[in-house]
């Protein structure tokens, strides 16, 4: 059974924390610090952020980061968001200053096992903001977001959030340009902030985590069962998502107010969205099915169509017919089988190598037979492809328990296969197997970038 801990307690103390409460280690920490000194978060006066010096603030957000560090497994990372920081018309560019200093710590931790190391920074374009802005400076729409690493070993499950819309229509013709998982979202990522309340009633928090940027996070860098850690926990966001994702949660905070709001909103809006977000996932998921099993299909007609291209023009051997057949036991497998009226002393080296060029581009594995004896699959229900679309059959082959392949018109420009495909409209095709994305995946159909 998973948890939720919410902690009232100073992050700064959070090693002291853990081992006087023997805390599990956690495997992946998601937060974002106080704005510098910019807002106030409850009524405590010794606030990290709050009437700081920038180089205190900074000092104090490190100190934090590197007792996270302590606490987390060995393979474990952090996701980190943070905005820039404006004083007396200063710009300061406060997410690169946090990594500087942590740089700085790695560096001089090395015999203790380092710290953490940048893997990537993503930008949250998040509209609807507060329409501030002044001479100088443009309407304010995005914050970082910064990946770390303990070490290579690190989870990264980017195939979980592979899109299948934003296709065209050319990819029935080049399916192996496009990954039978979908195409990876890019560094720029779009969710709006919450205006509104999660549950019962407005939201308090003054920099509430959308919950779908806290999905994409924990769908990408933990599993069911891990640990997720939010040093500055604030509203909750962090921890009742977890919860109901099916992870542990332990979250810090210096407020009793936020945690009276966790438990009695926050947790409430989390287990809301996250059951709207089932129904929604397990659609995506079919289509996200759909769709890869029609990518490999699309690819394996095609390397056959190449070979047999290749057979043809090279050997020139009249008579031949070529039979595909799909495997059932590997995804990716298929055999390639060519009936040949009389053997005329193909070069069966070159003609590998050629197999081994398509299975390469294609990610396939078919293998290639050589016989003069005609095909006999008894019963079976055989389409003919041509060079002209990859993408649907010309015309069907029946074969009955009486009859084989001898007892047919065959024709030698056509590869003959079990496998079935006829898409004649390629766009209504991908509006029905995932083209138009559901929920919140439909925010990120208009975001910017690719």
């Amino acid at each position: 059974m998973n948890y939720h801990n919410y902690l009232v307690a100073d992050s700064r103390n959070l090693v002291q924390v853990y081992q006087q409460q023997g805390l599990e280690k956690a495997d992946l920490v998601l937060t974002s610090p106080p704005y510098y000194d910019t807002k106030s978060y409850g009524k405590n006066n010794d606030q990290i952020g709050c009437n700081q010096l920038y180089r205190d603030y900074i000092a104090d957000t490190v100190n934090v980061l590197q007792q996270s560090y302590a606490v987390t497994t060995d393979n474990a990372t952090l996701w980190l968001v943070m905005d820039t920081v404006r004083r007396d018309k200063k710009l300061y560019p406060l997410p690169f200053d946090i990594n500087a200093k942590l740089e700085e710590e790695a560096l001089s931790n090395q015999s203790r096992g380092g710290g953490w190391r940048l893997r990537d920074i993503i930008i949250w374009n998040r509209p609807k903001n507060l329409p501030w802005h002044a001479r100088g400076r443009l309407k304010h729409e995005f914050e970082y977001i910064l990946f770390f690493s303990k070490n290579d070993n690190y989870k990264y499950h980017i195939d979980r959030i592979r899109k299948i819309y934003e296709y065209k229509d050319w990819w029935l013709t080049y399916p192996e340009r496009y990954n039978p998982k979908g195409k990876p979202p890019s560094n720029i990522w779009q969710f709006s902030i919450p205006i509104r309340g999660w549950g019962n009633s407005h939201q308090r928090h003054l920099c509430p985590f959308p919950f779908p940027l806290i999905e994409r996070v924990l769908t990408i860098a933990s599993d069911p069962g891990d640990l997720i850690l939010d040093p500055f926990a604030g509203s909750g966001s962090v921890l009742g998502l977890a919860f109901y994702m099916k992870r542990n949660a332990i979250g810090f905070d210096i407020s009793q107010e936020y945690k009276d709001e966790f438990e009695k909103d926050v947790l409430i809006g989390a287990k809301q969205y996250w059951d709207n977000r089932v129904r929604q996932l397990e659609r995506m998921s079919r289509r996200k099915e759909a769709f890869e099993e029609t990518n490999i299909k699309l690819r394996k007609i095609k390397a056959g169509l190449q070979l047999h291209k290749y057979f043809k023009d090279r050997f020139g051997v009249d008579g031949a017919a070529f039979f595909l057949f799909d495997s059932a036991y590997a995804r990716t497998c298929a055999r390639l089988v060519i009936s040949i009226p009389v053997n005329r002393g193909i070069d069966r080296s070159a003609l590998a190598d050629v197999l081994d060029t398509l299975n390469g581009r294609y990610g396939l594995h078919i293998t290639l037979r050589l016989t003069s004896r005609n095909v006999n699959r008894h019963g079976l229900e055989l389409y003919g492809y041509s060079g002209r679309k990859n993408y649907s059959f010309d015309h069907r082959l029946s074969l009955t328990r009486s009859s084989d392949t001898s007892d047919h018109d065959l024709d030698s420009d056509s590869v003959y296969s079990d496998i079935e495909l006829h898409i004649e409209d390629p766009t209504q095709y991908l509006d029905m197997n995932g083209a138009t994305p559901v929920g919140n995946e439909r925010s990120e159909a208009s975001s910017v970038g690719p």
